[in-house]
């Protein structure tokens, strides 16, 4: 390691200096809560939900500034100390093949990076979710659902990650190759995740209410988006919030509700919601993100191409001797600067669909009324941060603030 070492300088900037950057937008946002809550929200929010809601706001806050410095001082505290290196010689000494040391690099680096997170995680959901009223999974489908998420890891990232692997030691054109895997297992993700993925953690049944199936036929009919069927998601076994979601391509899409947007709203506020979505698919919005997501995967990868040519990424680590994974390794610490240039600009764009979305569900209700309701009911029922900073939006969120979507629903 070497003060004189670019990528040393760059790995530098991009833990710390990314760390005090999420830290100065944490306390920003949270200079900017509001006693009161605002005008727009009155009909919806009292005074006691809105404290609820800022004090949900700090504790979130907190916790994460906790799990953060943490993980950085864990991170850098191994970094220095030598850690990468002792770590290298270990896997060395277990005489694997070139992929399966790979495997096990990736493997060690990602489980210590679970035994961080896992205590937070745990604090997050038993006590800030459950203590606001959110939580609703048991400690064994907690666990279970951690079980099964490391187990569709393993069944799907290992054999994906082990091609990769592979690719890199046979082919001058790696960056290339493995930029098209990529492209192709993450759009084979996003058609089978809601099939068979989703399923395993909850439980879809047909809806039940004939009168909201039958609206939202007559919605899918008369704006030309076909829909096979209809489903509600169980998701209150785990969570008050409320979802809606679209899958499927074609003339096989399928709607499936969360049971909580069904408890807490009105016909024509889930009707709203769901003209939302069919906004995204008739404006081409999927696409579009598929897209920009593929072209900053492309970046990434030609980046990569280049990387792996210098040595002196894996010596910013103490790696005496290069290796794919490792220069794979500390290239995606490297290049978090970059990526959250790629991340800022996808935010835009999403924050921008949306309001396309919500003005697309305006015209296909005929008012904004509806939409309106619900996403302030939505805000209120998730707690939501009424008046975030624009720094912190700018930085985070996918979705506007609620109150700009109903002023541009308004106008």
């Amino acid at each position: 390691m070497s003060a004189n070492n670019p990528w040393f300088l760059l790995a530098l900037v991009a833990t710390v200096g990314l760390y005090h950057l999420e830290l100065i937008a944490t306390l920003l946002n949270l200079s900017a809560l509001k006693p009161e809550p605002p005008d727009a929200m009155r009909a919806t929010t009292d005074q006691d939900t809105h404290e609820r809601a800022l004090e949900y706001a700090r504790v979130t806050a907190k916790q994460g500034v906790m799990e953060n410095s943490i993980a950085l001082t864990l991170m850098l505290g191994f970094w220095f100390m030598g850690g990468f290196t002792w770590l290298d010689h270990l896997i060395h000494g277990w005489h694997l093949s070139p992929v399966a040391r790979g495997l096990a690099i990736i493997g060690v680096m990602f489980m210590a990076r679970q035994v961080v997170s896992f205590p937070f995680d745990v604090y997050d959901t038993f006590v800030i979710e459950r203590g606001f009223g959110f939580n609703k999974t048991t400690l064994a489908t907690f666990v279970l659902d951690r079980i099964k998420g490391l187990m569709l890891l393993a069944a799907l990232g290992l054999p994906f990650m082990a091609l990769l692997l592979w690719l890199f030691t046979i082919s001058n054109f790696a960056a290339l190759y493995g930029w098209l895997a990529v492209s192709a297992f993450s759009l084979l993700m996003s058609f089978i995740a809601p099939r068979l993925i989703m399923p395993m953690f909850y439980k879809f049944t047909p809806l039940e209410d004939a009168e909201l199936r039958a609206k939202i036929h007559e919605l899918s009919m008369r704006l030309t988006f076909p829909v096979a069927d209809v489903s509600v998601v169980d998701g209150s076994r785990r969570s008050t919030k409320a979802n809606a979601f679209f899958a499927g391509f074609g003339k096989a899409k399928r709607i499936a509700l969360f049971d909580t947007l069904l408890k807490n709203h009105t016909h024509d506020e889930i009707l709203a919601v769901l003209a939302h979505e069919i906004g995204h698919c008739k404006r081409r919005h999927v696409p579009k993100q598929i897209v920009l997501s593929l072209i900053s995967s492309a970046v990434m990868f030609a980046l990569l191409h280049f990387a792996l040519q210098d040595p002196r990424l894996c010596a910013a680590f103490g790696i005496g001797r290069p290796s794919i994974t490792w220069s794979l390794v500390f290239f995606s610490i490297a290049f978090q600067p970059l990526n959250l240039a790629l991340s800022l600009f996808g935010g835009h764009l999403s924050r921008k669909f949306e309001i396309e979305a919500d003005a697309f569900a305006r015209t296909a209700m005929g008012s904004a009324t509806p939409m309106i309701h619900a996403l302030t009911k939505l805000s209120r029922d998730h707690l939501s941060n009424p008046t975030p900073h624009p720094f912190y939006v700018f930085l985070h969120y996918s979705h506007p603030p609620v109150l700009q979507r109903v002023a541009a629903l308004e106008s």
